[in-house]
């Protein structure tokens, strides 16, 4: 038997001792690569999956967990639907407003210059009173309706002043005529400044309307409700009204009718002030529809018989903040000039009330509180708290 010692072989990696002749170790191969991916060690465990976020549940810890097998809660769908519900409403008001800023376009386009020319602007509308002439016109271009309107921002106060198309007045380059014949005469132009020079209000804006027109508006709103002061049964364009007293509802040509009429065969009181306080119902009515929730969602119908029912100077955003104006308004009056009616010329005529006049316009403007009409005629000035 030899006497050399046995050598001993030891596996693993051995770390050089430094000593000459030791064992060497051998490095172990790089981890595979890929390009720029580095793919992880054979026998290394999976990578943890991050928690995905979903806000539609509360509560859940990091971790893996399943999300199409899980079917979704009610809460996710109710959500969704609502969510959709208000992007195709938003998607509906929006092309609403639009065909109405178009429809409002081409009602400036068709205004007369000279009228424009005539209007004295005072301001920002939701810093300045802003006052608007409404003129109603029939087919043979008489101006039956005559309305001023005014915001007051500063006091909160909107206020409408009805005038009685038989008023008499001095119509400039006519003499002492009628008040709706300044329209007949000489156009929105001269009617502005007629009743420009008669009230002493500066006329800011204008905006005329014909009255088939209004009966398409009427019922592209789904009609309108008023509440009428007592029975009326006339015969307008032909046919028979009748109007029962309280709550009514009016399809258009119901409301151009109701507005229109001058006599009453169950009252012969009434008159054409009278006649001027039902248009202004008419109106507020027509104008509270447009804005109600129902009426935003006509607004494309509206659009459509807008065309060619109006002519005015007013933007779309100026409507818009006059509709803020109303929002806002803590008081609303409804008032009206008188006078006394005579014939003269062969014609039914109103013969100022100066003195009731001049006081109602005191109220009109918020100068005064409103107090009782001076007498118990139909044809006194006066206004109401509406």
């Amino acid at each position: 038997m030899s006497d050399r010692p046995y050598t001993t072989y030891k596996g693993g990696k051995v770390k050089p001792d430094g000593k000459a002749g030791g064992n060497v170790s051998v490095p172990s191969a790089p981890p595979e690569r890929r390009g720029a991916i580095e793919l992880p060690p054979p026998g290394a465990p999976p990578p943890i999956e991050p928690p995905r976020f979903r806000w539609w549940k509360r509560g859940d810890g990091p971790g893996w967990r399943p999300t199409r097998s899980q079917p979704r809660s009610l809460k996710f769908w109710v959500i969704t639907i609502v969510i959709v519900v208000l992007v195709l409403l938003i998607g509906w008001l929006t092309l609403g407003m639009l065909a109405v800023r178009s429809s409002v376009s081409q009602a400036n386009d068709r205004l007369d210059p000279r009228a424009r020319a005539a209007l004295s602007p005072s301001g920002s509308i939701l810093t300045d009173p802003t006052t608007i002439l409404l003129l109603g016109v029939d087919a043979y271009a008489n101006s039956d309706t005559l309305q001023v309107m005014r915001f007051d921002p500063n006091r909160q106060l909107e206020s409408t002043l009805a005038i009685p198309r038989d008023l008499r007045v001095n119509v400039p380059g006519y003499g002492d005529e009628k008040i709706n014949a300044a329209y007949a005469a000489g156009g929105p132009a001269l009617a502005i400044k007629t009743v420009a020079d008669y009230t002493g209000l500066p006329i800011d804006h204008v905006m005329i309307i014909d009255f088939n027109g209004l009966e398409k508006v009427v019922d592209a709103v789904g009609g309108i409700t008023v509440d009428n002061p007592g029975n009326m049964r006339s015969i307008f364009d032909g046919e028979l009204y009748k109007f029962p007293k309280g709550r009514i509802a009016l399809n258009g040509a119901d409301a151009l009718a109701y507005a229109r009429i001058r006599k009453n065969i169950l009252n012969p009181s009434d008159s054409d002030v009278s006649r001027g306080q039902r248009q202004q119902m008419v109106i507020q009515a027509l104008r509270a529809k447009i804005v109600s929730p129902g009426g935003l969602l006509r607004l494309r119908t509206v659009a459509g018989s807008l065309g060619g029912a109006f002519s005015t100077d007013l933007t779309m955003g100026q409507m818009l903040q006059l509709g803020y104006l109303d929002a806002r308004a803590s008081t609303r009056l409804r008032c009206n000039l008188g006078g006394s009616p005579a014939p003269l010329d062969g014609q039914d005529m109103l013969i100022p009330d100066g003195a009731g006049n001049r006081r109602v316009l005191g109220e009109f403007l918020g100068h005064q509180a409103v107090q009782p009409a001076a007498s118990r005629s139909m044809f006194a000035a006066q206004c109401r708290v509406s």
